[in-house]
């Protein structure tokens, strides 16, 4: 069956539900934003304007913001929206917009000296995912800073998903495996697999390899300088170990060295961290 059109109302609707505990972060989703502001900073460096896309309450445009750079931040919810308004109030060279990472029409071709895209925006725009990433490309004039979610990583979670509800593999969890594709409306069992989540709800999505994104950027007009897992060590690690390197500050800061060396040197292509988006790029306009 073929993946069902994105539904970005219903999106809309589930995005405004989260938004309150958007940046509550659990298990190993603080080392993942931890590892995206390591990387951010490498490439700040002759940047004036920044793209914020589904940039969410703001854990990177508004502290961006501060610092100076003239930053855009577009999100689909308006929930988001208004809790980031909130945080940025006396914040200059911000500005807020409600939009479709898919359909970034109302900027021009290379508009920004970067554009990151992180998490969310990308992934759950489900059969519009490609379109996103293209989109993202084409308004930036120097750099681009994505992340998604990896196939290896949601491929495990559905089918320990689809094991557990319905006792096998139900076609959803293939479906993942084989094109890393997801829609709850895709087959008639798919809903089960959504029960227990906010609103019941997993609508649309869609995870990528390293080498298909890459290509999908580089066809773009991109030169991808990283592409690879984000915080894989982390998400092999027991919880109780990530326990005690998040309860001391300066042992998360080598553990956050370490996780740069794995995904580098000894797992490049790994699956990223448990939670959030565990696949990075980093690419500049060719």
């Amino acid at each position: 069956m073929s993946l069902p059109g994105t539904d970005f109302d219903r999106e809309r609707e589930w995005w405004d539900a989260k938004a309150p505990q958007e940046e509550t972060d659990r298990a190993d989703e603080r080392i993942n934003r931890a590892l995206r502001w390591r990387e951010i900073e490498r490439h700040l460096e002759g940047t004036k304007t920044i793209l914020d896309v589904g940039g969410a309450t703001g854990a990177f445009s508004i502290p961006l913001a501060k610092r100076g750079f003239q930053v855009t931040h577009l999100d689909l919810s308006p929930e988001m929206l208004a809790i980031a308004r909130e945080r940025a109030r006396g914040v200059s060279g911000i500005e807020f917009l409600e939009g479709n990472a898919a359909d970034l029409t109302r900027f021009t071709d290379r508009s920004f000296d970067l554009v990151l895209n992180m998490d969310g925006a990308i992934s759950f725009a489900g059969s519009q995912a490609t379109k996103a990433i293209q989109e993202t490309c084409r308004v930036a004039k120097g750099k681009v800073i994505l992340t998604v979610s990896h196939r290896a990583r949601m491929a495990a979670a559905w089918v320990g998903t689809s094991l557990v509800k319905t006792g096998g593999l139900n076609a959803g969890a293939h479906a993942m495996i084989e094109r890393g594709e997801w829609h709850q409306d895709q087959f008639p069992d798919n809903r089960v697999l959504a029960d227990g989540l906010t609103q019941n709800y997993f609508g649309a999505f869609k995870a990528f390899l390293p080498a298909e994104l890459t290509k999908i950027i580089e066809d773009a007009g991109m030169h991808v300088m990283r592409c690879g897992g984000l915080g894989s060590l982390a998400g092999l690690c027991a919880p109780e170990a990530l326990t005690v390197v998040l309860n001391d500050a300066n042992l998360l800061e080598t553990f956050l060295t370490i996780c740069e060396r794995f995904d580098k040197e000894i797992l490049p292509d790994g699956p990223g961290t448990r939670l959030r988006a565990g696949l990075i790029v980093v690419a500049q306009r060719a």
